[in-house]
């Protein structure tokens, strides 16, 4: 049980950034992600339906 447990552990620790990341890519991943998220709730309380 103890084997199980150090596994979990090594498999639920959180990495260091790597530092030869696009920093700028990734920045703008989220807040394309954030607009699309917005986009949905906006419509869903206007209750605008797309396609069928």
């Amino acid at each position: 049980m103890a084997n199980y447990i150090e596994r979990l552990k090594t498999k639920l620790k959180i990495k260091k950034i790597d530092p030869d990341q696009p920093i700028n890519a990734w920045i703008f991943v989220l807040v394309l992600n954030i607009v699309g998220f917005a986009g949905y709730f906006y419509l869903k309380i206007n209750n605008i339906q797309l396609g069928d």
